[in-house]
Protein backbone atom coordinates (compact mmCIF):
# COMPACT_ATOMS: atom_id res chain seq x y z
CA UNK A 1 0.00 0.00 0.00
CA UNK A 2 3.12 2.41 1.30
CA UNK A 3 4.80 1.60 -2.02
CA UNK A 4 1.71 2.42 -4.55
CA UNK A 5 1.17 5.77 -2.40
CA UNK A 6 4.82 6.84 -3.31
CA UNK A 7 4.77 5.71 -6.94
CA UNK A 8 1.65 7.92 -7.52
CA UNK A 9 3.04 10.91 -5.53
CA UNK A 10 5.27 12.45 -8.27
CA UNK A 11 2.15 12.69 -11.00
CA UNK A 12 0.52 14.65 -8.43
CA UNK A 13 3.41 17.20 -7.97
CA UNK A 14 4.14 17.10 -11.70
CA UNK A 15 0.86 17.28 -12.66
CA UNK A 16 0.34 20.65 -10.09
CA UNK A 17 3.56 22.10 -11.31
CA UNK A 18 2.74 22.10 -14.94
CA UNK A 19 -1.05 23.02 -14.39
CA UNK A 20 -0.84 26.72 -14.61
CA UNK A 21 1.87 26.89 -17.13
CA UNK A 22 -0.85 24.82 -19.27
CA UNK A 23 -3.59 27.50 -18.40
CA UNK A 24 -1.85 30.21 -19.94
CA UNK A 25 -2.71 29.52 -23.19
CA UNK A 26 -6.23 28.20 -24.03
CA UNK A 27 -7.63 26.72 -27.40
CA UNK A 28 -11.22 25.97 -28.08
CA UNK A 29 -12.65 24.36 -31.46
CA UNK A 30 -15.94 23.88 -32.25
CA UNK A 31 -18.83 23.52 -34.73
CA UNK A 32 -21.52 25.20 -35.21
CA UNK A 33 -24.45 25.66 -37.94
CA UNK A 34 -21.91 24.29 -40.52
CA UNK A 35 -19.60 26.47 -39.08
CA UNK A 36 -15.92 25.70 -37.80
CA UNK A 37 -14.84 28.12 -34.95
CA UNK A 38 -11.42 27.67 -33.18
CA UNK A 39 -10.88 30.73 -30.74
CA UNK A 40 -7.22 31.51 -28.59
CA UNK A 41 -6.79 32.82 -25.83
CA UNK A 42 -2.85 33.69 -24.59
CA UNK A 43 -1.60 36.44 -22.59
CA UNK A 44 -4.38 38.56 -22.80
CA UNK A 45 -4.77 38.40 -26.46
CA UNK A 46 -7.97 36.77 -28.08
CA UNK A 47 -8.50 35.80 -31.52
CA UNK A 48 -11.24 33.68 -33.38
CA UNK A 49 -11.71 32.72 -36.92
CA UNK A 50 -14.62 31.02 -38.29
CA UNK A 51 -14.69 29.64 -41.59
CA UNK A 52 -18.61 28.11 -42.62
CA UNK A 53 -19.52 26.16 -45.82
CA UNK A 54 -22.04 26.68 -48.11
CA UNK A 55 -25.75 25.71 -47.58
CA UNK A 56 -26.16 26.23 -43.61
CA UNK A 57 -28.93 28.85 -44.08
CA UNK A 58 -26.34 31.82 -45.02
CA UNK A 59 -27.24 34.00 -48.17
CA UNK A 60 -24.99 37.09 -49.15
CA UNK A 61 -26.10 38.98 -52.41
CA UNK A 62 -22.75 39.33 -53.99
CA UNK A 63 -19.14 38.59 -52.79
CA UNK A 64 -17.27 41.23 -50.44
CA UNK A 65 -14.55 42.11 -48.22
CA UNK A 66 -14.35 44.04 -45.22
CA UNK A 67 -11.70 44.65 -42.73
CA UNK A 68 -12.00 47.15 -39.74
CA UNK A 69 -11.08 47.88 -35.51
CA UNK A 70 -13.60 48.03 -33.28
CA UNK A 71 -12.32 49.09 -29.81
CA UNK A 72 -8.95 47.03 -29.47
CA UNK A 73 -9.81 44.02 -32.07
CA UNK A 74 -8.72 43.89 -35.82
CA UNK A 75 -11.43 42.53 -37.63
CA UNK A 76 -11.66 40.59 -41.25
CA UNK A 77 -14.75 39.22 -43.00
CA UNK A 78 -14.85 37.68 -46.56
CA UNK A 79 -18.32 36.28 -48.04
CA UNK A 80 -18.68 34.95 -51.23
CA UNK A 81 -21.68 34.33 -53.18
CA UNK A 82 -22.13 30.35 -53.05
CA UNK A 83 -22.78 31.21 -49.27
CA UNK A 84 -18.88 30.71 -47.62
CA UNK A 85 -18.00 32.91 -45.01
CA UNK A 86 -14.76 33.54 -43.67
CA UNK A 87 -13.90 35.86 -40.38
CA UNK A 88 -10.93 36.67 -37.96
CA UNK A 89 -11.33 38.48 -35.24
CA UNK A 90 -7.71 39.22 -33.01
CA UNK A 91 -7.66 41.15 -30.21
CA UNK A 92 -4.58 42.62 -27.79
Amino acid sequence: MKARLLSVVPVFVLTALTGPSLADGQTQKYRSNGCEIERKFDDGKFETKVDCKPGYGRAYFGAGKEEFFQGGCEIKREWKRDGEYKEEVKCK
